[in-house]
């Protein structure tokens, strides 16, 4: 042996295998939904979430923090979401709906309009500003869930 090397000893294991003891990591570190069931969507590497909630007649965008796990108040009297559908693209104006000096965490149109391009898989963008940092997040319609049905095709 050369100088200062130490001898190597067989332990039996295999010197490529790598033990990782406890639960595997969470891929996102965020639930899958948000805390009223809505879909997320992600702002700034997961730095805010909103959670984006839908029926026939309204639609309602929620901030939330960065786990998805609360709501966060942001300094805005609404927000902007672009949409594309059958190639027409058109903007929605979500004004605040629980606004305290004049902070709001959620926001949302009675817009039947609105409500029918999300149900049936419109896609865009929304842009807001949180603490002076512009944010904007990828509205995008998530094919992998059951019982939400579309026009011409079914999730079961």
């Amino acid at each position: 042996m050369g100088c200062g090397a130490k001898p190597v000893t067989d332990s039996g294991a295999d010197p490529d295998m790598v033990m990782i003891e406890g639960a595997p990591p969470d891929s996102h570190g965020h639930p899958e939904h948000g805390p009223n069931g809505g879909e997320l969507i992600e702002l700034g590497k997961e730095a805010f979430h909103l959670e984006m909630l839908h029926d026939d007649q309204s639609v309602t965008l929620n901030v939330l923090n960065g786990a998805a796990s609360e709501m966060v108040a942001i300094d805005a009297a609404e927000l902007s979401v672009s949409l594309k559908h059958d190639d027409e693209v058109k903007t929605f104006a979500l004004p605040a709906s629980n606004s305290t000096d004049g902070k709001a965490s959620s926001f949302t149109i009675t817009s039947t309009e609105m409500a029918g391009w999300m149900k049936e898989g419109a896609e865009g963008a929304v842009t807001l500003q949180i603490d002076g940092k512009s944010y904007t997040g990828k509205i995008s319609h998530d094919h992998g869930h059951e019982g939400h049905d579309h026009e011409g095709h079914d999730h079961d």
